[in-house]
């Protein structure tokens, strides 16, 4: 796994110090969460997820992706961070695992920082590609989170 681009300033460090957290079979809930403000918002995708408010409402929505996928696995990389002020945008490659099949896809992702901390995050992923290689309808996507 790629962790070669380089942050230029406090703000893309700690964004990539975030990512970095969810490399691996399992996510670094712990790492990522205190990096969190504690009015952080998260939307998995925009526009089709609900947003996720409170760092630890934050904390138990990814507890409950890491029992559905793994973190990011080989093959997974960072493509490039650009940063104005108070936010960050990441493109990356995600490849986890969800159950025994490896999925690849491209994501963007929007953070917003304040004090040190992330307040924001928003990801940006073709839905209908991660869904064909799960052999899912696209409409389902999201309906092993709810509930």
């Amino acid at each position: 796994m790629s962790k070669s681009v380089a942050a230029k300033n406090d703000n893309e460090q700690l964004v990539l110090d975030f990512v970095h957290a969810a490399y691996g079979q399992r996510m670094d809930v712990d790492a990522m969460t205190a990096l969190m403000a504690e009015d952080f918002a998260w939307q998995l995708h925009v526009p089709l997820s609900p947003v996720i408010v409170g760092r630890e409402a934050a904390r138990a929505e990814l507890e409950k992706h890491t029992e559905l996928s793994t973190g990011m696995i080989e093959g997974s990389h960072i493509r490039t961070v650009v940063s104005d002020g108070d936010t960050v945008v990441v493109e990356r490659v995600d490849v986890n695992a969800m159950g025994d099949i490896p999925v690849s896809f491209s994501v963007t992702a929007f953070f917003e920082v304040r004090d040190g901390l992330i307040t924001h995050w928003r990801e940006y992923w073709d839905t209908t590609h991660v869904a064909q290689q799960l052999g899912i309808d696209p409409a389902h996507m999201f309906d092993p989170l709810a509930g």
